[in-house]
């Protein structure tokens, strides 16, 4: 996948109907992917009137700002491991994230998706990343910073 297949996946909806909550550990390796690619996408001009959340590993702690942005879609970004190659991209349905699960967070995101669509009439999408590693102190992995930036410019390619 790539930006101008993220871009169709969302045409149904205006930027400003979309809220991007970005997920993850940035001290656990590519567990911070899902908030790097959040500073890319936040740098798009095609979303600038979109809502976006960096949620980290608490996305319970951002309900009511979710709530409050009136986000008609909520598009969660992590990573997931499901078994493509590092780095990868890509959409998953809600019963593939409850297969996988996704990332390292205390409570689990369809529990999250579950409060806001009670509050509120919300559609819900899911971009994960495949990480290479998720070890404590270490750094996004090289492969999977290359592939976020490849992403976002397909120029970037070495």
């Amino acid at each position: 996948m790539n930006f101008d297949d993220f871009k169709q996946e969302l045409k149904t909806f205006t930027d400003r109907q979309i809220a991007f909550i970005g997920l993850g550990n940035e001290l656990r390796g590519d567990d911070g992917a899902g908030l790097l690619f959040l500073k890319y996408l936040r740098r798009a001009a095609e979303f600038q009137r979109s809502f976006f959340v960096c949620a980290g590993t608490n996305p319970e702690n951002y309900l009511q700002t979710i709530l409050d942005s009136k986000a008609q879609l909520a598009v969660f970004i992590d990573a997931a491991r499901w078994g493509a190659k590092p780095g990868e991209i890509a959409w998953l349905s809600a019963d593939q994230i409850d297969a996988v699960g996704i990332s390292t967070h205390a409570y689990s995101i369809r529990l999250v998706e579950k409060y806001l669509k009670a509050q509120q009439d919300m559609a819900f999408k899911y971009l994960v990343i495949e990480p290479l590693t998720m070890q404590l102190n270490t750094e996004c992995s090289p492969i999977v910073r290359k592939r976020i930036k490849i992403f976002f410019d397909p120029e970037q390619i070495d």
